[in-house]
C-alpha cells in the first residue's frame, strides 16, 4: 500500500490525542503545517514500517514539546502503517530516549 497522501497528525499529550496539523507524504518527501508552524522533511518505507525525519519551524508561538519551546525542532518519527493509520513514537533528533506517541490518519489521496 502506498502512503502517498494527505494525513492529519496527532500527538498524545497530557489531555489525550491533540491535533497537530496536516502532513503530506509524497514519494519520499514530506511537508505540512498547522496554525502556527510548517514542516519539511523526508520519509523511508520498509514493508509496513515508516521512518520520517521532519524539521518543524514555528511562525507563531512555539509549542512546548520535549520540555522546550524552541522556534525550530528536528524530529524523528518511527511507526507502522496499516489500513490508513500510521502509529508510533516521535523523538527529538539526538534524544531517542524521550519519546511521545504519534498518530497519522489518511484523509485524501494525492495525484
Amino acid at each position: 500500500m502506498s502512503v502517498n497522501g494527505l494525513w492529519t497528525s496527532e500527538i498524545y499529550g497530557l489531555h489525550g490525542w491533540e491535533n497537530t496539523g496536516v502532513v503530506v507524504l509524497d514519494n519520499g518527501r514530506t511537508m505540512g503545517g498547522g496554525r502556527n508552524h510548517y514542516s519539511v522533511g523526508t520519509y523511508r518505507l520498509s514493508e509496513n514500517e515508516i521512518d520520517i525525519s521532519l524539521v518543524i519551524t514555528y511562525h507563531g508561538s512555539p509549542r512546548t514539546l520535549f520540555g522546550s519551546s524552541d522556534s525550530q525542532l528536528s524530529l524523528r518519527f518511527n511507526g507502522q502503517h496499516d489500513d490508513g493509520v500510521i502509529e508510533g513514537s516521535v523523538y527529538r533528533e539526538g534524544n531517542p530516549k524521550q519519546t511521545l506517541s504519534f498518530r497519522l490518519t489518511r484523509r485524501a489521496d494525492i495525484h
